[in-house]
């Protein structure tokens, strides 16, 4: 590109195509629901100096593996303990991150302590919804590189 930053990455697209970056320059839900665009958005957001948006990524990431977390029969309690643990854990992620509903992390707590497995999932799709408005500002910003100024 040829308002590429050094270390963006871009110059090595690892099989992202143009129309790809269309894609993902269209909307923020097509970047970080393809793992070359979350690299992609990564490598920017790190060669610019968006910590903050690194960690919302990172938790963002860390919400859609528990959303796809499928408990086996074999694993039995021992793996739905070490999943509580990981929920437990990405709410700790969570602290100090100013753009997300502290009533979401609220009603997350509350379901992950009477074991409500629906209430978790509900908890978990409304966060992921936090994160990526979360990410706006910085997805503007990756917009902004990767479409030519007209």
């Amino acid at each position: 590109m040829d308002n590429c930053f050094v270390a963006c990455g871009c110059d090595d697209y690892e099989g992202i195509t143009k129309s790809d970056l269309d894609r993902f320059t269209d909307k923020i839900e097509n970047v970080l629901n393809d793992e070359r665009g979350r690299k992609l958005f990564r490598n920017f957001m790190h060669t610019c100096k968006m910590n903050a948006g690194r960690r919302v990524l990172g938790v963002w990431e860390h919400i859609e593996r528990l959303l796809n977390y499928k408990e086996t029969a074999e694993s039995g309690s021992r793996t739905h303990s070490n999943y509580l643990d990981d929920v437990y854990l990405l709410l700790d992620k969570t602290d100090g991150i100013d753009e997300l509903d502290f009533a979401t992390r609220e009603r997350l707590t509350t379901a992950l302590a009477a074991d409500n497995k629906e209430g978790i999932e509900e908890g978990l799709q409304l966060l992921k919804v936090e994160t990526t408005k979360a990410l706006r500002r910085e997805y503007n910003d990756f917009k902004k590189h990767f479409i030519p100024p007209k």
